[in-house]
């Protein structure tokens, strides 16, 4: 008997093995690599800006069937981030005296991950501007949208890692992940609320960091992450039909959490202040939702009224967004900053988006274009 055993043990272990060594030709990211950067050493580097892409980064991403906008598409689009961690062309330092720098801030609407480089509406923006010879210059638009960012993260992205690129103009699109923010975050001032403990790294720590160097064990944990990590995270594919699917799941919660927009207020003054101190032109995008949407395609396409892990009444979270676009446009006017209205310029429809919040294709297109108009008509 103990011979079968120890026979099958072997077995097993040469199956894993090859089985480890066919998967890392299609290897998935490690769960817990920054924690792993983090684990020995204090984090560097990246202090005051949470989220970035790596400089050079190249991507290949495809959408799922049936996505709203994506029938006659691509089937794999490229996403490039180039030399300084930006979506678009290569920049160069110092700044060329023929060029004029433009840099678009904002979420994943600006970040447009499923669009492929050639179709992301900032690149369709810088190729309207150049058409008319816009300032007399050759116009780049460098993307640093970054999916989940809200306008804490804008800030710590214009003041810590633009500004010193010599931008000359900013367009800042914000709104939807500050609802987010605002209802959910109790600590807005960000205080470090952690309490220090010994750094000590115990046996089971150290167990995971070695398990999670291997294919499989990663495998296992994206089989099994909760429902809200499954709603959060971003995948080579898209996966929204199951995010759709989790979030229809859930019970509808009516009542709100309060909102202050007094902190978001305060920020939409202080990015218009870093770029006023810098000589820096500054334009404001209100979000678009289809929280509201009368188009029923739309609607069933909707993931992200669940929050926190919590699914809320979409038309009370769009009247949260209205209150957002509401204050961005109140503070812009109060300091002459121009605020393109996002939300009544791009129809609400699925030629347009293709869930809540985000442009397909054709959405990026009119983006592109209509936001080239309204800035050659402010220079007018």
């Amino acid at each position: 008997m103990w011979k079968t055993v120890k026979y099958n043990l072997i077995v097993l272990l040469v199956l894993l093995v090859l089985t480890e060594i066919v998967l890392w030709f299609f290897p998935v990211p490690d769960p817990y690599e920054n924690a792993k950067q983090n684990m020995f050493y204090p984090p560097i580097g990246n202090m005051y800006i949470e989220s970035q892409f790596d400089p050079n980064l190249k991507l290949q991403f495809a959408t799922e069937e049936g996505l709203l906008g994506f029938e006659n598409y691509k089937d794999t689009t490229n996403f490039t981030i180039n030399n300084y961690g930006f979506r678009g062309d290569k920049l160069i330092m110092p700044k060329p005296s023929n060029e004029y720098r433009i840099f678009a801030i904002g979420g994943s609407s600006t970040e447009s991950l499923y669009i492929d480089d050639a179709d992301v509406w900032t690149q369709v923006l810088q190729e309207n501007l150049n058409r008319e010879n816009y300032q007399n210059k050759i116009v780049k638009v460098y993307n640093a949208g970054k999916s989940g960012d809200n306008i804490q993260d804008h800030i710590a992205m214009l003041s810590h890692r633009i500004i010193h690129l010599q931008p000359d103009e900013v367009i800042v699109f914000c709104g939807i992940n500050d609802v987010t923010r605002l209802m959910l975050d109790d600590n807005p001032l960000k205080f470090n609320t952690t309490e220090k403990k010994d750094n000590n790294v115990g046996f089971g720590k150290m167990l995971g960091v070695f398990l999670y160097e291997f294919q499989i064990p990663r495998r296992l944990y994206y089989a099994f992450k909760s429902e809200e990590d499954a709603l959060e995270t971003i995948e080579i594919e898209s996966n929204y039909q199951k995010k759709v699917k989790k979030t229809q799941a859930r019970p509808v919660e009516n009542q709100l959490p309060t909102t202050d927009y007094g902190n978001y207020a305060n920020k939409v003054k202080t990015l218009i202040g870093i770029c006023r101190a810098n000589n820096i032109k500054l334009i404001f995008a209100t979000q678009v939702v289809t929280w509201d949407t009368e188009d029923k395609a739309l609607q069933n396409w909707h993931w992200m009224t669940s929050r926190g892990g919590v699914r809320y009444n979409a038309q009370k979270l769009q009247q949260k967004v209205d209150s957002i676009n509401d204050v961005t446009i109140n503070e812009s006017m109060k300091f002459g900053v121009p605020v393109f209205k996002t939300d009544s310029i791009i129809p609400k429809t699925s030629d347009y988006l293709y869930d809540d919040c985000h442009f397909n294709p054709a959405g990026n297109k009119k983006m592109g274009e209509e936001l080239a108009t309204f800035i050659k008509t402010l220079n007018q």
